[in-house]
Order: structure tokens, then sequence, then C-alpha cells
């Protein structure tokens, strides 16, 4: 296990939100499984208060190759809201802004290797 101490610095930025209501919830996942949607196997979960639909966060993390989902959580509760067939009703994304096709991307499709050096991620959400 990484010491903390030799974590990096990884700062997560979302963008295109739509409105400042709710927070925005991200799972940070270091495998597939339970990607992009299972909160008891992300490796971190932060909800994110949203400022001028906008919202950013700075966490430590060892190195490795994770993947990152966000969506706009217009309640809190944690869930996102759905409608017909499963489809979202609320913004979502991934790192590498990683497309679905007829569903979410899969995990090696948003992974990004993280290094010491720290990074900057940008995810953009969409309908």
């Amino acid at each position: 296990m990484t010491n903390p101490s030799e974590n990096s610095k990884l700062t997560i930025t979302i963008t295109n939100i739509g409105s400042s209501e709710g927070v925005v919830q991200v799972l940070i996942f270091h495998q597939a499984e339970g990607f992009p949607d299972t909160p008891s196997m992300a490796f971190k979960i932060l909800k994110l208060p949203i400022q001028r639909e906008k919202a950013s966060a700075e966490i430590q993390l060892p190195e490795g190759r994770y993947a990152v989902s966000a969506f706009h959580d217009h309640d809190g509760d944690g869930k996102m809201r759905t409608g017909a067939f499963g489809i979202p009703k609320d913004a979502y994304g991934f790192s590498n802004n990683a497309k679905g096709f007829f569903g979410p991307p899969a995990f090696e499709k948003a992974a990004f290797n993280f290094e010491k050096c720290g990074m900057d991620l940008e995810i953009r959400l969409s309908l």
C-alpha cells in the first residue's frame, strides 16, 4: 500500500452542469468491477458543491490506473434519476469524456494513468 505522503494531487473539474442546484457526485474507481455506478465498489466517493454551474475538488491519490464517473445529483440523494428504460434524467460524464454505445463506456475507455506529478482532469457533463 502506498504511504499517504507518496500520494499526488488530482484536480477534478466538472463542467456543463446546467444549474447550481444540488451537488455533483463523483465516483473514482481503480478497477473495472462496479464502474461506473456502484458506489460500494468505488475507491473514493465525492459530493461536490456546485458554484456557477461548475464543481471542482483537489484530492490526494496514490499512483495507479483510475476511471471516474460523475453525475448531477439534483436532490443530493446519491442516486441518478432515470426515466423510461433506465435513460438518465441527470447530466453525467466520465473521465476522458468517454462515451458508451447504448450505455456507459467500459472502464478501459475512461481509464487513465495517474502518476506522482499530479494531474488535472476535466469532465464535461451531458445528457
